[in-house]
């Protein structure tokens, strides 16, 4: 009996190890497909945050170049305005020098990174490198924006108003929608632009500030490549 006994306790202990051992079998097994399912989540949004860094690149490449055209546009006008021989300009020429265009914004994308941020896929990260980087981005999009309503601000508050009051503005344009304008009989003030320290002021202001959205423009770029190519090494990895 205690024979048998011995044996049977043997056996039950055998039984347990193996019921022990399956269940932890499991669980690894359990713990490694959550892990790769969090992973697998975690690069797709790495992934769709890329693309949506690159079109950024592509967005902030065409203002900076858009940007950089501005300011020589405002820097030939304050040029030619104010030498001595502005005096003598026809009409024409001082319509195509006065002749600018709105200040306009062009938002970043960023619904990716607000959907990565709130779907808590940064806690997955283990880069602290690469996890600070992406939440950079969202302080870099608020400085562009930022910097770009200050260079709105010029045109809204000051060039604009400017306009209105000393030019013709229904000279711009022979239609609207197929609609003939009749030229109004007044005439633009070329004294408040030509040689004029107040339109000169408001055309360096703009400068200025289109000057500093452009150095904020290439900074955020910058800034990007930087990211997408950290996400991207992290996912060769």
């Amino acid at each position: 009996m205690e024979g048998k006994t011995g044996k049977y306790f043997k056996y039950a202990i055998g039984e347990i190890v193996l019921v022990v051992i399956g269940i932890l079998i499991a669980l690894s097994i359990n713990n490694w497909n959550e892990n790769r399912i969090i992973t697998a989540k975690t690069n797709n949004y790495l992934s769709a945050l890329i693309t949506e860094l690159d079109r950024n690149i592509i967005v902030l490449e065409g203002r900076i170049k858009h940007t950089n055209g501005d300011i020589e546009l405002s820097a030939n006008s304050l040029n030619l305005l104010n030498i001595p021989e502005a005096k003598y300009y026809s009409d024409s020429i001082i319509r195509i020098l006065i002749t600018t265009s709105p200040i306009y914004k062009y938002p970043l994308f960023k619904s990716t990174f607000n959907d990565l941020i709130n779907a808590g896929v940064l806690a997955n990260v283990s880069d602290m490198d690469l996890k600070n980087k992406i939440l950079s981005i969202e302080s870099l999009i608020e400085n562009c924006n930022e910097t770009t309503t200050k260079a709105v601000d010029v045109w809204d508050n000051y060039q604009l108003p400017y306009m209105m009051k000393n030019n013709n503005v229904s000279n711009n344009w022979d239609a609207i929608r197929k609609v003939k304008i009749d030229k109004p009989s007044f005439i633009r003030k070329n004294e408040a632009f030509v040689q004029n320290f107040d339109y000169a002021n408001i055309l360096t202001l703009r400068m200025r500030m289109m000057g500093n959205l452009e150095s904020q423009l290439a900074h955020t770029k910058e800034e990007f490549i930087i990211i997408s190519d950290a996400i991207k090494k992290n996912l060769n990895n």
